[in-house]
């Protein structure tokens, strides 16, 4: 578990409170409509099956679901069932506070294809995703504006302000210098091979820093030489930065509530802005029953993580973290309506996902999908069915995260109209 000591949580601060001048040089990426927001999305990696609790199909012929009833909280349909208790409990706290959406493109059946377009709005292998998106837009000069903790995330161009813990403890190695990547040979070897005094740690990193900035001045004026040179100088403020607060010392967790917890600190300490969580194992192509356990997994570290939002003050007076936190819960595809010969559901390109906090408002269940499980034309400004609507397409839906988190769209997807129904 990550403990951040004091002496890092005021460097945050510091950082938080430089990032406030960026409302002046930034303006062009704000939106006025919105505040700006911090943003962490929860992945649920691998297809989830809406039908078992976000888009609740019960009765129907044309779609096999699994049991349960459908119970109403604050308005909201949900599929519950006692073998998933943790989703009953959930939405009795906090079903207020959430946004259902239902029947949103993603257009593949791919699992890298899928998770692309809807964390990114597009199709390219190159464009960051809306927690980098965000990062860039609202805090950029944080030590991490992005932290990535799960495995689903797509920094595009901001790979500098990207922070991702590794599957090998990478980013631990990085920071500590008493630490290093273990040969092939011997897996547990992570000594140096070359170990270094603080004088010799001095010197190189004076003679590096003192190289990009003869680099930037002789080649970095324009363009992409200067994006590159610009990004490595920043890039070793921030590992500073993170390494006085302690970051390196936790590795990569498949644990989803501890992963909710270390994104609340982050957030909390000023560290970062933006934060990407999962759990994985949903692709259940041989049983479908499986879809139980994962659901009750992870609406059980979805709790830890929103009832440690709600406990921690916010940016403002008498506000706490989920006032002025948007969370985004995701699967990056769906299942399809009937069962296979083995008893599980193979991949279905319209899915649903759900926004919870961030003044936004809750109680509401948009777009929607048919007995078919195929989705359904709506209004994109209002997210209610229309015969003369439109479908929630990814890159609509990416695109009302984004203004929904206080970042002009148009900045980053341009010429995509926002699903504004996020925003109420």
């Amino acid at each position: 578990m990550l403990t951040i000591p004091r002496r890092g949580f005021l460097l945050g601060s510091a950082a938080t409170l430089g990032a406030g001048l960026l409302a002046v040089r930034r303006t062009a990426l704000a939106n006025g409509t919105r505040p700006p927001r911090r943003l962490i999305i929860a992945m649920a990696g691998g297809g989830w099956d809406p039908t078992v609790t976000l888009d609740p199909k019960p009765g129907m012929s044309t779609i096999d679901v699994l049991p349960g009833t459908v119970q109403d909280f604050d308005g909201l349909p949900v599929y519950v069932d006692g073998s998933r208790p943790a989703v009953a409990s959930f939405f009795t706290e906090y079903a207020s506070l959430c946004t259902i959406v239902n029947g949103i493109q993603v257009q593949s059946l791919n699992h890298p294809d899928c998770a692309k377009r809807l964390l990114t709005g597009t199709s390219s292998d190159t464009n960051a995703d809306v927690g980098a998106m965000t990062a860039h837009a609202l805090a950029p000069d944080l030590a991490a504006p992005y932290l990535v903790l799960g495995q689903t995330a797509f920094s595009g161009p901001y790979a500098s302000i990207s922070a991702r813990a590794g599957t090998a403890s990478q980013l631990g190695t990085l920071l500590d210098p008493a630490r290093a990547y273990a040969p092939a040979d011997d897996p547990m070897n992570f000594a140096p091979r070359l170990p270094l005094d603080a004088t010799e740690e001095q010197l190189i990193r004076a003679h590096v820093s003192a190289r990009a900035e003869r680099q930037l001045a002789a080649r970095g004026q324009l363009g992409e030489n200067q994006r590159r040179l610009q990004d490595f100088i920043d890039s070793l403020q921030r590992g500073d930065a993170l390494a006085a607060a302690d970051f390196g010392s936790f590795a990569y967790t498949g644990d989803f509530g501890v992963q909710a917890t270390l994104a609340v600190d982050l957030l909390e300490a000023g560290l970062s802005h933006t934060a990407q969580i999962e759990l994985g194992g949903w692709d259940t192509h041989t049983n479908n029953l499986l879809q139980i356990p994962q659901w009750e997994q992870f609406f059980t570290g979805l709790r830890t993580l929103i009832d440690a939002l709600a406990s921690r003050p916010g940016l403002e007076a008498g506000d706490s973290m989920l006032d002025d936190t948007v969370v985004l819960v995701a699967s990056e595809m769906a299942r399809t309506p009937k069962l296979n010969a083995q008893g599980g559901k193979d991949h279905w390109p319209v899915t649903s996902a759900m926004l919870i906090g961030g003044g936004l408002p809750g109680g509401r269940v948009l777009g929607g999908t048919d007995d078919g499980q195929l989705g359904l034309t709506v209004d994109l400004q209002t997210g209610l069915p229309s015969a003369g609507g439109s479908l929630i397409q990814y890159g609509n839906f990416a695109a009302g995260v984004l203004e929904a988190v206080g970042v002009d769209a148009g900045g980053y997807l341009p010429g995509v109209e926002p699903f504004g129904a996020l925003c109420g």
